[in-house]
């Protein structure tokens, strides 16, 4: 008996081992059909077979979007992102050229946000509307120059 019970619990083991796969699992038939509706997550992040050029076309997002749905207030929404690490603040040098120090969490947004990030401090502060018409992007903690925003967009190193 002890023989029988241990070959019918190797064969069930045997059988339901599969590769790891995001389809319903076995248990799943037991769920009711709604409960799998909208469940296509797909997140945020850089698609990796997309050309760069053209990864961002078809998105029809304004800064003013974000802006928006803080109420209308900008300055709220940057004091958003300094509170969750993704600013860390601005300067201008000497010279008058100003500085955008980011903070670690900026690294962990998409390619898309980082843009929008960008962009929209811009459409606040206006700063590529005066000289020198592009701003400087600043790791706050290795005080290395990453980068660039200007009327052209953001540009990574």
């Amino acid at each position: 008996m002890k023989k029988l019970a241990f070959a019918l619990t190797a064969l069930i083991l045997a059988s339901s081992a599969t590769a790891a796969q995001a389809s319903p699992k076995f248990l799943g038939i037991f769920w009711w059909p709604s409960h799998w509706t909208n469940q296509d997550f797909v997140p945020n992040y850089d698609n990796g077979t997309d050309p760069h050029n053209s990864q961002w076309m078809g998105t029809n997002w304004t800064p003013a979007d974000w802006i928006k749905a803080e109420g209308g207030d900008g300055t709220k929404l940057v004091q958003k992102w300094m509170t969750a690490g993704i600013i860390v603040g601005s300067y201008k040098d000497m010279s008058g050229i100003p500085y955008l120090e980011i903070g670690p969490n900026f690294y962990h947004l998409s390619g898309l946000d980082k843009r929008k990030v960008t962009e929209t401090l811009d459409v606040i502060y206006q700063v590529t509307a005066n000289k020198p018409g592009m701003y400087f992007i600043k790791d706050a903690a290795t005080q290395k120059v990453i980068g660039t925003f200007s009327k052209e967009g953001l540009n990574l190193e």
